[in-house]
């Protein structure tokens, strides 16, 4: 019976996301002039987008509250965990890695989005995963969604370009796996962005458990299945994508936007009260993830050194329960996770956790580094 509703379930998503996407390239959100704009024009669909998810933003709060019968509804989002709940951990200084992991996914960001239109550099044929939006043609490299989602126009290339992208994609997917999505990946740092404005806020997020992980995977799969098959019934996943609302647009294209400007409002939303929430459903990222089990970056997890506090699926963005359900293999590299490092961070046992490159060690779970904060936050008290 469970199994059957689930059925029902993933067929209803999958026709509510269908239909707006076959249609996508009709339902017009933004339209520039054939003769196009100037930068700064074409950012007015970006800032349009802002306003609509600041006001979106704005509504969900007052909603909440008029639900909760509360007058206010806020709590540091840093000692708010997965279930809502108070942080046993408070809120750490940021770690050496977390510094490195931010300034990579600003400065490939910027370089990603604007560096082939500052500095003439284009790296041909070359595609890498989860980078820049491929609509962006005044870009370093491409990411590799577009063909991937338009084989038809992949095998009309000439061989050798063929084979340079799947050369390309396959060997950055092996080397980097989905360390891309939480340290390179343009759309990964604006919702980080959005989740760190909550913080700063000091409003709750949107509370996830287990079920409704669970209710998200037919949107995943729906979108990945359009991500591959909308071409063959006509129709353009572009038009349907968000991230062309990111690259394009602030690199100085005038692209019009169609379903993806609507669908980048709800990603910007979703993304303030849920972390990563577009990477629960990234067609993209999953595909990048398939090939973890071979990826150089890994997450291991010393077993006899866990005490199952659960600290480490309180944190990930996620919601891997593996990684605090394993008792037995070293090796809880997961297909959805985005290497972002929250769990290790979040993790007060020594070595429990890890991250490895090609077998070294190049993050670890420190005792002292959870501590700390203790430690400071005592200090606070006394004074």
């Amino acid at each position: 019976m469970r199994s059957r509703k689930k059925l029902v379930i993933t067929v209803l998503a999958c026709l509510g996301i269908a239909c707006p996407a076959y249609f996508a390239g009709n339902l017009l959100f933004f339209g520039f002039p054939e003769e196009g704009t100037d930068y700064p024009g074409t950012l007015l669909p970006f800032l349009i987008i802002l306003a609509a998810s600041a006001a979106g933003i704005i509504l969900c709060v007052f909603l909440r509250r008029r639900i909760s019968g509360t007058e206010r509804i806020q709590a540091r989002a840093s000692r708010t965990g997965r279930s809502g709940a108070k942080d046993l951990i408070p809120k750490q200084k940021p770690s050496v890695f977390m510094i490195l992991r931010w300034g990579l996914m600003i400065v490939f960001s910027f370089f990603m989005i604007a560096g082939g239109l500052l500095f003439g550099l284009r790296i041909s044929s070359l595609s890498i995963p989860v980078l820049s939006c491929p609509w962006n043609r005044e870009q370093m490299a491409e990411a590799s969604c577009y063909y991937l989602s338009h084989l038809n126009e992949l095998f009309e290339l000439p061989l050798t370009d063929i084979l340079l992208f799947f050369a390309s994609t396959l060997g950055f997917t092996i080397v980097l796996g989905r360390i891309m999505c939480g340290f390179l990946c343009p759309m990964g740092l604006i919702q980080d962005l959005m989740d760190k404005l909550r913080q700063k806020l000091c409003m709750n997020g949107f509370t996830m458990n287990e079920k409704r992980y669970q209710a998200v995977k037919p949107v995943k799969w729906c979108l990945l299945f359009l991500f591959f098959g909308l071409w063959f019934a006509g129709g353009n996943f572009c038009n349907f994508c968000p991230a062309i609302t990111v690259s394009p647009i602030l690199a100085g294209m005038s692209t019009s936007l169609y379903v993806s400007g609507f669908l980048m409002i709800l990603v910007l939303i979703g993304s303030f009260f849920k972390r990563r929430m577009w990477c629960l459903v990234c067609p993209l990222g999953y595909l990048v993830g398939l090939l973890h089990k071979i990826s150089l970056f890994r997450i291991r997890k010393d077993c006899t050194a866990c005490t199952e506090c659960g600290a480490c699926y309180e944190a990930c963005p996620m919601g891997i329960k593996l990684i605090y359900t394993e008792r037995e293999n070293t090796d809880v590299t997961d297909v959805n996770c985005i290497m972002c490092g929250e769990c290790i961070r979040k993790c007060p046992e020594d070595n429990a956790l890890s991250m490895t490159f090609a077998g070294k060690q190049i993050y670890t779970a420190s005792r002292a580094q959870v501590m700390s904060s203790y430690q400071r936050n005592l200090r606070k008290e006394e004074r």
